[in-house]
This record gives structure tokens, sequence and C-alpha cells, in this order.
């Protein structure tokens, strides 16, 4: 049935390149291809929620999947044995099974394990498939974990043995290990009190462990505080990782105002940074700098703090100007995207999707893809969802967001399609398009227009006046020269 609606997706849409995505995360993480039998197979892993820590909720869930890494296609019916160390401890060591390649497991934590050897806290339940042994999802009743496993925050080791694969009675000659690494942000609360004795728990997740000096300053809008880092450490505090999340009516930080983050006053690029506004409670941005990046501004970083610290601020700047576009349907739901009107292309655009019917109310549980092309019909993103049950994008709360690179300046048609609702997809797809531009020199120009400030020309009215001195409207000169408004020739 999901294949029927791709290819109905590949003729309203588009032809869709789909290649595999090798990038490291902190919620996911891939293994080193292995050759089987002349194809080079590997394992991910993937927590859900992402970037979950001890408390979010009761439970996650880890998604393990093998697969080709050629053709990003899951081998098919996988005998799995599950190993998961927290540092050197073992903590889960169990046989999975899963017929279409990708094992879903849901992980329930639990603290106060007296065990000296942790894994004896650890419960498994589920039902056993009667010939590979290994406990299989059935339905949607999820194989389940529950003990000592992702309560603490930092580094976990997912060792992941293929015991069998293409058929449950199939042994491999000899075990593929596959091992993988997730890593669990520190979680630290921050109570701040505004002026009008308003109160609002800020919360601060850090993969580059705990944070200290977090300041909140009410006057500039401002958020602060230290970030603990090693310059020579290549793990995973080798980037900057950081997500800071705060309920919706904390006006101070409003998704309508513009962002000015820095690193030790170096203030870093729009690209490293995302306002999500999708959950119906809570606004949250994410930071995350790559040590690549971070090298480059090394000096810079450390030459005005310790080597040892580096102090993260986010200021709330300028109300942005949105540029959006709205689609509307058949069954009377409105698309409608919205993106930052001065961000350029040549890089990523976050654009934020928001569905809602004729009386303005979100709708909820939607399913939807899109695709861009420009203006030659070439297809420069896609989105398609990554359900295996159901095909599109899930947006439980009628609002999704997603960074796209828009390559050059120029016309683009958005093409989306409603797919579904309520993780079942809709027997007639609904299709509605609409024409954007994106055009980076009128920001330029808007940017570099050249006017003259209020107080230079009071200045000349005063200096003309006699009521201020030489030396003062030599001043507004200098700026003038500075700021490239005043030419000598």
């Amino acid at each position: 049935m999901i294949l029927k609606f791709i290819l109905s997706i590949f003729v309203i849409l588009f032809v869709i390149s789909i290649t595999p995505a090798y990038a490291q995360h902190h919620s996911g993480s891939l293994s080193p291809p292995i050759d089987l039998d002349g194809l080079q197979v590997a394992v991910s892993t993937t927590l859900f929620p992402e970037d979950f820590s001890y408390g979010d909720s009761k439970s996650t869930n880890l998604s393990i999947r093998f697969f080709d890494s050629e053709t990003d296609v899951n081998i098919q019916s996988v005998t799995y044995r599950v190993k998961i160390f927290q540092d050197s401890n073992l903590v889960a060591n169990e046989y999975f099974y899963d017929e279409d390649g990708k094992l879903d497991l849901k992980i329930k934590p639990t603290t106060g394990c007296q065990e000296k050897e942790l894994w004896k806290c650890t419960v498994y339940n589920g039902e056993k498939h009667a010939i590979a042994g290994g406990y299989y999802a059935r339905g949607d009743s999820l194989p389940t974990i529950q003990g000592p496993i992702f309560d603490k925050s930092g580094e976990y080791s997912v060792q992941v043995s293929i015991v069998g694969a293409t058929n449950p009675k199939t042994l491999t000659t000899q075990d593929l290990l596959f091992e993988t690494f997730l890593h669990l942000p520190e979680k630290q609360i921050f109570e701040i009190k505004t002026a009008s004795a308003e109160e609002f728990p800020i919360s601060v997740k850090s993969h580059n462990d705990e944070i200290s000096n977090f300041e909140f300053n009410e006057t500039l809008n401002k958020i602060s505080y230290e970030i603990p880092f090693d310059w020579n450490d290549h793990s995973h505090s080798s980037t900057i990782n950081q997500i800071i999340s705060f309920n919706k009516d904390f006006s101070s930080i409003s998704q309508y105002n513009d962002l000015l983050i820095s690193l030790n006053d170096v203030e870093i690029d729009n690209e490293f940074y995302e306002f999500n506004i999708s959950n119906p409670d809570k606004n949250s941005i994410k930071i995350e700098v790559p040590h690549e990046n971070l090298l480059q501004i090394k000096d810079k970083l450390i030459s005005k703090s310790n080597n040892d610290l580096i102090k993260l601020e986010i200021l709330s700047g300028e109300k942005i100007n949105f540029n959006d576009i709205k689609l509307s349907f058949d069954n009377d739901v409105v698309g409608e995207i919205y993106w930052n009107s001065e961000l350029t292309s040549g890089k990523k655009i976050p654009f934020t999707f928001s569905f809602y019917d004729g009386n303005n109310i979100s709708v909820k549980d939607l399913l939807f893809v899109y695709g861009i092309t420009d203006s030659s019909g070439k297809e420069v993103w896609s989105n398609i969802g990554t359900g295996q049950k159901y095909l599109g994008i899930l947006a439980p709360d009628g609002i999704y967001q997603e960074s796209i690179f828009i390559p050059t300046d120029g016309e683009y048609e958005f093409k989306l399609i409603l797919t579904g609702q309520y993780s079942n997809n809709f027997e007639n797809f609904l299709v509605s398009t609409s024409n954007f531009e994106i055009n980076s020199q009128s920001i330029l120009t808007k940017e570099t227009t050249s006017t003259i400030p209020n107080w230079i020309k009071n200045n000349a009215e005063w200096w003309a006046a006699g009521a201020i001195d030489d030396d003062a409207f030599i001043q507004g000169i200098q700026f003038l020269i500075k700021e490239g408004i005043l030419e000598i020739q």
C-alpha cells in the first residue's frame, strides 16, 4: 500500500531522488558499513523524541534500522541481538526480531537499581517470535525494555549483532557486529522572575555537559550562560549543541523577533540555530555549531574568554518581516507557509508550515508532502516523510518547520500535497501549488542604502549655529567616511 502511495506522489510531484544520509546526530547515529555477500550493509539508531532526557516523559522510542547503505533499502526479516551500555556498564542485552528491517523498541527508564550489574534490573515485555525466538512488534504493540536505560545524561553505546537476515530461519555464518553511539543531554531548569513578578521556567539541555552562570537580563531581553568546552576533545563535545525551551507566553524571546546569538561576543550565522514553535505548549531554540565552524573562529573565541569556557548570549532583536504564501485545498484546509524575508539564498532558510480550517482552527495530525522546483522545473528540495505505515510528514498540532536550502535567487514553485490524517492516507491526495521568489539583492540594497543618521544632521545644524564645538562636528564627519556614506576624493 505504501508503495502505491509513493508511486502516486512520483506522478503528481516529480521524480524524487532518495539517498541515505550519513550525518551523525546526538539523537541518532550511523555505523560504518560492513560487507555482506557483496552488499554494503549498515545499522542506524535513532531516539524519539529527539534530544530526549530523563524526566521529559515516561518513555522514549529507540529505532534500529538494518539496511543496504548504497540503495537505502531495508534488509528484511532480521534477528538482532541488542546490547546497550551506559559508559562501561551493560544495561540491556536481549534478542529481537523484525520483518521489515526497522526495529522499534519502547524504552521505559527507571532509577534506583541496587544491583552492582545494572542489566539485572532490566526487564523485557512483549511477544516472542515462534521461529526467530526474539521479541517482536505485533500490530501497534512494541517490545518494551524497562530498566536503568537513558535515566542519566551522557553517552550510550548501542551494540547490534545481526544474527539472522532475509528469513526467520536463516542465520548469518558469522554475527555482524555494529556499534553506534547516542548522547543524552544534561538538562537543567532555571526559574526567572520578571519585574511584574511573573515567573517562567527556562529549560536548558546541553550536550556539552553542565552549564553555569545562567543569567536573564529583562531590560535587554537577553539570556546568557557559560558552556564548558575542551578544544582537544573530538567527541560529542567538540560541537556546541544546546536546546533552550520556554513557555509560549514568555514574551522576552519571541518567534516574531530576530535573534542575535553570540559565542564569546562573536555573532554566529542564523544557519547554526533554529527557533522551533511546533510544540503547542513551548517554544525552543536549538543551537548547533559544528567543530569545523568553531575552528574557523577559534582565535576570536579564545581571545575573549577562558579557553575552557564559552559564553553563550541570546538576544531578542528587531521585529521580523515575514514573507508568506497561502494554499487552499478542496477539503477547506488552508496551508500557510512563511519565512523571514531578510534571509538570503545560498543557505538553509527556516520555513514554517501551518494548517488550519475555515474557522481558523489548527488541523491536528495532518499528513502532507511537498516539493520545490525552480523556474526550469528542476527539483531543488522535497520531503515525503519517513513513516513506514503511511506516506507523509506528520504535523501533530498543525505546525511543521524545516530548514530548506534555496541555492540561488529567483522564482520557485511550492507544491503542497495533503496525503492523509490520523496516521491514515487519503484515497485521493489533495494538491495545491503557489509561486514564490527569493531576492537577496533587494535585501542587500535595503541594507546598504546610505542614510545620514539624525544625530549627524543635528550636529551640522548646531555646529553652523555655534552650538557645538569643532571636535563634535569632526566626529560626525568621520562616521560618514567610515560608513562609506561620504567619499573623499
